[in-house]
């Protein structure tokens, strides 16, 4: 990898949830960067939609087996895990999840943080607590006096988390009423409003890369899903962009919006 490539470290709560920037992850993968994708559980308490691929018991290795599948078709050659609780990440103790995230940020030093928003796109509780555990960890690294010994500090400089844009809701038929089910709960989505649209990636080159990555994830394949019953080139419409906010940065100003992860960093803009 050049030495100068951009360095794009994601983390997300389960299994899949990487495909919510998974046209962003191929094209910058295609691009050269050195992308780690970090997974915070084994997606083991999920709903099983295959009847021979998983069993309760056998799910989480499954999962992992098809995230493996899904990084190799994105082109992510570094992928980690957390092995936190499916379901309990809420649960989890901040100063010892800080003690796994803070390091993993000071290795990798990326230039490009990536995760989900506070409100989780639909209000998963593991969702929203990766948030709340990445943002701590994010200014975390940055402070010289926290955990001197996981390594040198280092303010990554840009925070993103993924975002849906209302156009959503207006393009993909059903969306609007969709839910995610989850322990007897209805979960929608949530559209962001567009001040919360600070960058927008092209993603269309990277489409057929996104819907086969999806295709690893067999046993999360609900049939009656929004994405599932959705018509190929529908998807390739929606799938085309792929939509960031800017949630904090290390910058010396707010940068105007953007289509480019790498946009603002001086040693990218030259």
């Amino acid at each position: 990898m050049p030495d100068k490539a951009l360095r794009i470290l994601a983390i997300f709560a389960h299994p899949d949830d990487e495909l919510s920037v998974g046209g962003i992850l191929a094209r910058y993968a295609d691009k050269g960067a050195a992308i780690t994708l970090v997974c915070a559980t084994r997606g083991e308490a999920a709903t099983i939609f295959c009847e021979d691929c998983a069993t309760r018991e056998t799910l989480a290795a499954v999962r992992t087996q098809e995230l493996e599948c899904c990084c190799r078709v994105l082109g992510i050659r570094d992928l980690r895990w957390l092995d936190w609780p499916d379901g309990g990440v809420e649960k989890v103790n901040e100063g010892e999840a800080l003690h796994q995230l803070v390091p993993i940020m000071r290795e990798v030093r990326p230039h490009i943080l990536i995760s989900h928003p506070p409100h989780g796109n639909y209000p998963h509780p593991d969702h929203i607590a990766v948030h709340r555990l990445v943002a701590k960890a994010y200014e975390a690294a940055a402070d010289p006096n926290y955990l001197p010994a996981a390594g040198p500090s280092w303010a990554i400089p840009k925070f993103y988390v993924r975002a849906i844009p209302e156009e959503y809701f207006d393009l993909i038929p059903g969306f609007r009423d969709y839910r995610i089910q989850l322990n007897g709960k209805a979960l929608p989505f949530h559209a962001d409003p567009p001040e919360h649209i600070h960058c927008t990636i092209d993603c269309k080159d990277w489409v057929d890369r996104r819907i086969a990555a999806w295709q690893c994830h067999r046993s999360q394949h609900n049939p009656n899903g929004t994405f599932s019953t959705m018509p190929k080139e529908l998807q390739r419409k929606v799938f085309r962009r792929e939509y960031l906010r800017l949630f904090a940065h290390h910058l010396p100003h707010d940068p105007p919006p953007h289509q480019r992860l790498e946009a603002g960093l001086p040693e990218f803009d030259q």
